[in-house]
């Protein structure tokens, strides 16, 4: 074999380079200014290397043709390929039957021709990428193959007749893909989700992610179910030096129920001189739209709904609420200008009146040992065929704390309140009305400590004096008020010792002012948890000493024999027409009460259970019986398996539905791959 290698150093007016060939032999073509290298080729530039069977350098050209077991590699690539040619200065080429590495996306992409336009451009045709590393003789465990894939290091994946699949197993098309080409955001068509529900039949949602500006950017839904009808929503998001906001709506006119479906959320504040507004919508054309579409979408995570606690995934309260405000800042204070609406989700008939509401407020001020507020109101109240009129607000308050290892505080409060309404039935129909509401709790803690023992315990003593007059329609949170005179008093203590801790609370209210058919001693709390080894366990309980029976009971075990391992059960009853613990440590417990629902009453039973069985797989699930009557209730088996560049996640779930008036059950599937550099992919 012969050996030849030649050093050369081409000079330009600004620029020098240097370029080592080693090979079995070696021919320069003076006419051409070229050299061709054959057998064992190796060519090292001053950022690059290139191996090949065969090689042709250009000098004038500063270009590299290869034909044959090619690898090449520089800072940002590698590539192995049949034929190749190479422009060194500008680092860009063109592959055929290739395969390239791009180091910082860690992207894999094989092609019949691999275009490099520029350090950060590729083009390639008739193309399989992922970021899971290819093994000889084995498929990989997820890939996309397409017609043409444009990559963008660092921005934009873009491809066209796209197939998803895993282990060569297709599982999901599109005829546009856009995928993530680093962090800076780009518009594009986000990753098709394609499902079947045997409620809503096939379901296929597109959706296209639009970058408006830096600090602008929307998301537009299509939901296509081939029983119910196509959906179609938009979500809007912005951020500025004066405002901010997140704004999200959805239609869909459902074949199956005979209903159009409308849907607004959002949040906008506004900073103008001297001002401040806030808009909270919440609004739903239908009271049954959230039970037929709520599990829908998968929203966006914003700063803005995470901070003002609106969040479009969470179950919703009984009354859907919007409001606006407007605020302006004075000395010690502020004035307000409100409007409120409710819609009720339960019973549309139900909803409150409408209000606009013109306030001023000051901030608590201390005056000696005291703290000082004071509000003072205006209202306007307006229902269609029911409430509406005026009503006007006086409420001072002053508060008081007292002492260190007994502390002692009180508050008390007062009420000036005129109306001028219609429409009141059933309530009073009243010109004013006044309240005097005195609060004072005691409280301390005792605290105890070994070497082997640790015991606190917070024993507290709260009395709640209201008296009132008059009895006018609930226009707000303090019109709940009824006379009260109670005391709550109770303890809460916990120990630990030698590894084994012990907490638990008692709590007992007794009114001094119970009428009808209630009892001066309400039903009392108890608490306890216990934690040992491990096993965690507790309960809750309201027992109504009066009536000689059990309100409700609560308990829980979990047991976690390693971190990889949770097995809990729980348990919930609560007694026909029990009362609610949120109403017991209400102060106007008696008129709440009359103006709520009665407990149904509940018998369940859950378990849940987590099991890491390897470094890859692991899944957890949750089971609820109702022993009611009502059965089995939601549940749901989630499956993980993980691997280096990918992993899925299934999830079977169950819940009750009701259709046509009966009871059924909605099964469905969610297959989510998450793979490394793209994101995820769900299919339902």
């Amino acid at each position: 074999m012969i050996f030849l290698m030649i050093l050369f150093i081409l000079c330009w007016p600004f620029l020098s380079f240097a370029l080592e060939i080693n090979s079995d032999t070696l021919e320069r073509y003076e006419e051409d200014k070229k050299y061709i290298a054959t057998g064992n080729v190796t060519m090292t530039g001053e950022t690059f290397k290139l191996t090949t069977d065969k090689a042709v350098y250009y000098e004038e050209k500063n270009e590299i043709e290869a034909r044959g077991n090619i690898y090449f590699e520089d800072e940002d690539l590698k590539a192995w390929a049949e034929e190749a040619n190479i422009k060194v200065d500008k680092k860009t080429g063109n592959l055929k039957k290739a395969l390239i590495h791009i180091k910082k996306q860690d992207m894999w992409i094989s092609a019949e021709e691999i275009e490099r336009l520029s350090e950060i451009k590729y083009k390639a045709k008739k193309a399989t990428f992922s970021t899971c590393e290819p093994e000889k003789d084995r498929a990989q465990p997820w890939c996309f193959t397409s017609e043409v894939v444009n990559l963008v290091v660092d921005d934009t994946l873009l491809t066209t007749f796209t197939t998803f699949k895993v282990k060569n197993i297709p599982i999901a098309f599109s005829p546009v893909f856009w995928g993530p080409g680093g962090n800076i955001k780009k518009s594009g068509f986000l990753p098709l989700k394609i499902g079947n529900s045997n409620t809503r039949g096939l379901h296929i949602s597109p959706a296209y992610f639009l970058v408006i500006d830096s600090n602008k950017d929307a998301t537009f839904y299509l939901d296509y179910f081939s029983k119910t009808g196509i959906g179609k929503g938009i979500e809007y998001r912005y951020l500025g030096f004066d405002s901010k906001g997140m704004w999200y709506g959805y239609q869909i006119n459902d074949r199956v129920t005979d209903k159009n479906y409308q849907e607004l959320r959002g949040v906008h504040l506004q900073k103008l001189r001297g001002l401040d507004l806030l808009l909270d919508i919440n609004y739903v054309n239908k009271k049954d739209f959230y039970k037929e579409y709520a599990d829908i979408r998968s929203y966006n995570s914003s700063y803005l709904f995470r901070e003002y606690g609106k969040d479009l995934q969470a179950k919703y309260d009984r009354f859907l609420q919007s409001s606006a405000e407007l605020s302006v800042p004075a000395v010690g204070g502020r004035f307000y200008l409100l409007g409120q609406g409710w819609k009720d989700l339960k019973n549309e008939g139900m909803s409150p009146p409408i209000k606009a509401e013109l306030g001023y407020s000051v901030y608590p001020y201390k005056l000696g040992p005291l703290n000082l507020s004071f509000n003072t109101n205006v209202a306007e109240y307006y229902k269609e065929d029911g409430l509406k009129g005026q009503r006007f607000e006086l409420n001072p308050r002053i508060t008081n704390t007292l002492g260190d290892s007994i502390k002692f505080s009180q508050s008390l409060s007062a009420h000036a309140i005129f109306y001028n309404l219609e429409k009141t039935y059933p309530y009073d129909d009243v010109s004013h009305r006044e309240m005097i509401h005195y609060n004072a709790k005691a409280f301390m803690k005792l605290y105890k400590r070994t070497d082997k023992f640790t015991q606190l315990i917070e024993p507290f003593i709260e009395g709640v004096f209201v008296g009132v007059n008059g009895k006018p329609p609930i226009l707000k949170e303090s019109e709940l008020i009824d006379d009260s005179a109670i005391i709550r008093i109770g303890a809460y203590s916990k120990v630990d010792v030698n590894n084994i801790s012990l907490e638990g609370r008692i709590a007992q209210i007794y009114d001094f002012r119970a009428k009808n058919d209630w009892n001066k001693l309400y039903p009392i709390l108890i608490e306890a948890k216990a934690s040992f080894w491990k096993i965690s366990l507790g309960f809750d309980t309201y027992q109504n000493i009066a009536e000689n029976r059990m309100e409700r009971l609560n308990s829980w075990i979990n047991f976690s024999p390693d971190e990889k391992t949770s097995i809990s059960f729980g348990q919930r009853y609560t007694r026909q027409g029990a009362v609610s613990p949120s109403y017991l440590w209400s102060q106007t417990l008696r008129d709440q009460y009359e103006t709520q629902d009665k407990e149904p009453g509940i018998k369940t039973y859950a378990m849940s259970f987590f099991k890491k069985l390897s470094e890859k797989w692991s899944f957890n699930g949750n089971i609820n019986y109702d022993l009611k009557g009502a059965g089995l209730r939601d549940s749901s088996l989630y499956v993980k398996y993980t691997e280096k560049c990918w992993a899925s996640n299934i999830t079977f779930a169950r819940k009750p539905v009701i259709r046509d008036g009966r009871e059924t059950s909605d099964f469905s599937i969610l297959l989510i791959f998450e793979l490394k550099g793209i994101g995820a992919i769900k299919l339902l």
